[in-house]
């Protein structure tokens, strides 16, 4: 009779392939002890800043007798959690292959389990694996383990030590995992009853920040649920714990309202806050908005919990399951990000609808997960709409108000003439207040044709934000793929990898790299908080600026020179305003460089500030062919441009935001550099 047989390197490629971080590996084991009904498990890394330390993963859970290491930890593939018995805890087990704990075993040379089983009081039993043994062997199965059992004075639970790792562990390693332990059970959750802890001083310093829970001064608590028969219900309260929105089922299925979810029951929780002084201000807090910031640093974003663990990525600082930033970049104004949020999604699962994938990165696409999805974005999209009620009826108020105030102050005005104005005078009261008529009408014509004009240049934003968020999943995309393309490129080609492959491979992680950024770009300026007015430091808004521009920068080879005044000068106004003046003139002078004879080598921008008196001059200058082909007191109107598929809105923004800011903007033809100079002053606040 003959069996499948399997060679040792299907150990090292299940290891690689299914768990590539080390993080993902040791959170596997940390699994392991929940399922066995631990109620704390302790994570020590030793010596991992150099290759050879261990790391050592110890819980109190129920421990293994010889039969279940035997017939299960033994055993890939499968696992007896496979059965979905519920722990004497009451714990679904969250695993199901056997396979998870292998890469995060592989991390080492060598393996020691400890395990004293709680039905055997004083007995340990151990077993050790050397990796290097496999090395030598025909089939996985010529390897055999001896399985040692012994008297022990210790408490009941299990040890796994794994030694002479084969990478190091750097601070970000260490920060990363720590974030991941803190976060596995609901750290926010009081009856989780899952303690865990890394012996790191990084730990330490993040748990400080996460356990800080500043849920109190979230502007907006929003909860839902999905009972057992697919029914939902949701509520929205305000910060004082008062429901202003309800939603049945038939308000928030944004299909078919009879049709139940068809995803286990689900309970949906989140926190929205306003990250802006004046809404902290409003309700008396001593909490700062910088705290609240930090805190959902580290433990922000809608997070999913599956039989009481984390299931990665969702959650993760990058990741955007619910589209939250998507819907965002549509609509900014009553959406928040997942930045400005903390929420968790809790399913319990006991019939293994959600379907974990091999790689215990997600579910899979399935039915169930799918309209877990559906249902997580459908609340959303009632918090929003309702939300957006509220703003929409507040405007049409003041719309309408607006004329009838208008109205009585004409009044009051004739009422204050005809009463406290001698007889003689009052003709040429009413004039100059007849002449004032007319001024403030046509303020409010410019007005308008300028509300026209910025409606389509936030359309064009906006339109460029949803393009640039959809852009990110090719960009990692093209990533995965370089890395996979340079991994089996090196095991297959050997030294020749570097003839054939490197260079291509290296472009590719270029372009990835540069495209992310280049989609970062109009998200980043599009950030509700940047148009709050207040103080402006505008050394910080032109280093974010060029550090935003490197990219386009590099790609045109082009020089950033900046010659700062010594100090901190500062205006009174809005980032959005400064950034807007900044990005054209950087825009413009990379466009000057793209031109028909325009210059190819040693492409020069300077950026200069100066203080004259009370007021800052910011100098764009570059290198290029200047201004040609129009006149300069043309260069600031609407739909002018020299340049072939340009908007001719650019400079019509700086002037407008200089102008807003109480300042004013110039601009030679010929600068001190040889190409165009644009000169913008504004006042300064002096301290």
């Amino acid at each position: 009779m003959m069996h499948f047989k399997f060679s040792p390197k299907i150990l090292q490629r299940l290891g690689e392939e299914l768990v590539p971080n080390p993080d993902q590996g040791i959170i596997e084991l940390v699994k392991n002890s929940y399922d066995a009904d631990a109620t704390e498990c302790t994570v020590e890394l030793i010596k991992t800043s150099a290759i050879g330390g261990s790391i050592i993963i110890s819980d109190n859970g129920v421990g293994m007798d010889k039969d279940a290491i035997s017939e299960g930890w033994l055993v890939l593939g499968r696992s007896k959690k496979a059965n979905r018995e519920v722990t004497k805890l009451g714990r679904l087990p969250v695993g199901n292959k056997g396979l998870g704990r292998l890469a995060a075993l592989q991390m080492g040379s060598q393996v020691i389990l400890k395990t004293r089983p709680k039905d055997e009081p004083g007995i340990e039993y151990s077993l050790t694996i050397n990796w290097d043994d496999f090395q030598e062997a025909d089939v996985v199965e010529d390897v055999p383990f001896d399985v040692q059992k012994s008297s022990t004075d210790k408490q009941y639970g299990t040890d796994i030590i794994v030694s002479n790792l084969k990478n190091i562990f750097i601070k970000r390693d260490i920060q990363r995992l720590a974030r991941e332990l803190l976060l596995l059970a609901d750290p926010f959750n009081n009856h989780a009853g899952f303690r865990l802890q890394l012996i790191a001083p990084e730990f330490y310093e993040i748990e400080k920040k996460v356990n800080n829970a500043y849920f109190s001064d979230a502007e907006y608590h929003l909860k839902a649920y999905i009972n057992e028969d697919g029914i939902a219900k949701a509520s929205l309260l305000d910060w004082q714990g008062n429901v202003i929105f309800h939603a049945e089922h038939s308000d928030l299925s944004q299909e078919t309202s009879e049709e139940p979810y068809k995803t286990p029951p689900t309970e949906f929780e989140l926190w929205v806050f306003l990250l802006n002084p004046q809404s902290f201000s409003a309700r008396n807090t001593s909490v700062s908005v910088k705290q609240v910031r930090e805190w959902l640093a580290q433990a922000g974003n809608i997070r999913l919990y599956h039989r009481g663990l984390r299931v990665k990525p969702y959650g993760d600082p990058d990741d955007d399951w619910l589209n939250l930033n998507y819907a965002r970049a549509r609509n900014p104004e009553v959406r928040p990000s997942t930045k400005t949020v903390i929420g968790r999604v809790i399913v319990s699962d006991p019939d293994d609808m959600l379907l974990q994938k091999t790689d215990r990165l997600g579910f899979i696409e399935n039915v169930a997960f799918l309209e877990l999805k559906r249902f997580g974005i459908d609340v959303l999209e009632w918090m929003a709409k309702e939300r957006l009620k509220v703003t929409e009826m507040q405007r049409e108020r003041v719309k309408k108000q607006v004329p009838r105030d208008i109205t009585e102050a004409k009044a009051r005005i004739e009422e204050v003439i005809e009463t406290e104005v001698p007889q003689e005078s009052r003709p040429k009261v009413r004039g100059a207040v007849q002449q004032y008529e007319i001024v403030t009408e046509r303020e409010t014509k410019v007005l308008r044709e300028d509300l026209q004009l910025y409606r389509s240049l936030a359309t064009a934003g906006t339109t460029a934000a949803v393009f640039a968020h959809e852009s990110g999943k090719p960009v990692t995309s093209i990533e995965k793929i370089a890395k996979r393309i340079e991994k089996k490129g090196k095991e297959i080609l050997l030294e020749k990898y570097e003839q054939y492959l490197e260079q291509p491979v290296a472009k590719l992680y270029e372009v990835s790299k540069s495209l992310q950024r280049f989609s970062n770009f109009p998200l980043h300026l599009l950030k509700r908080e940047k148009r709050r007015a207040g103080v402006v430091n505008i050394h910080s808004i032109i280093d974010e600026m060029v550090t935003l521009f490197q990219s386009f920068f590099e790609e045109g080879k082009i020089e950033v020179i900046q010659q700062k005044v010594d100090g901190q000068p500062c205006i009174y106004g809005s980032d959005a305003l400064l950034e807007a003046i900044i990005t054209n003139l950087l825009t413009n002078a990379i466009n000057a460089f793209n031109v028909e004879g325009g210059r190819i080598e040693e492409r020069k921008v300077i950026i200069r500030t100066e203080i004259e008196g009370s007021h800052l001059k910011i100098k764009v200058l570059d290198n290029g062919l200047g201004i040609h082909n129009i006149k300069v007191d043309e260069i600031w109107l609407p739909g002018k441009t020299t340049r072939e598929g340009g908007t001719g809105l650019g400079l019509t923004i700086v002037r407008d935001s200089v102008t807003d800011l109480g300042g004013s903007v110039n601009a030679i033809p010929k600068g001190k550099l040889g190409g165009a100079e644009f000169i913008v002053e504004l006042p300064l606040i002096r301290e």
